[in-house]
């Protein structure tokens, strides 16, 4: 009987000292003090009119170099990308990018969407796309840029 009382009282012990020790672990920490965490932007960021080199195998010549694509913003969640009028690459088709307000204000493509992808990033103010053609009338391209 002895030695059950022992071993509840050293079971209880350990019991203590378990929950001690989560709770002060868990406690906040000065550790990181003046670190503040990046927070997410908004879409917004990424309006705006990009020049670079758009690519695509779809028109008579493959590379366009000073290239211009504008991208307006639709709703709170998707970007429009819109080649210049006027150009020789002007029929690649538009498309329309669900997207979401990375951290330092830069923009994603949400993953997983059939239209492409679209990375912009704010810290050098780029834009880096591609599009896929979804019908058979679709004209699909590979843009790069920077912002004006």
């Amino acid at each position: 009987m002895k030695k059950l009382n022992t071993q509840i009282a050293f079971l209880g012990i350990l019991s203590v000292l378990t929950l001690g020790t989560i709770a002060t672990s868990c406690s906040k920490s000065d550790d990181n003090a003046g670190y503040e965490q990046p927070t997410k932007g908004t879409i917004d960021a990424a309006v705006g009119t990009y020049k670079g080199k758009l690519r695509s195998s779809h028109l008579d010549q493959y590379e366009y170099f000073d290239a211009v694509v504008i991208v307006t913003k639709v709703d709170d969640q998707h970007l429009k990308v819109t080649p210049k009028s006027g150009e020789a690459y002007s029929s690649v088709t538009p498309k329309t990018f669900k997207v979401e307000g990375g951290y330092n204000n830069g923009v994603q493509s949400v993953s997983g969407i059939l239209e492409g992808y679209l990375w912009y990033t704010a810290d050098v103010k780029t834009l880096e796309m591609a599009t896929n053609q979804q019908a058979e009338t679709e004209i699909s391209f590979l843009f790069d840029g920077v912002k004006q």
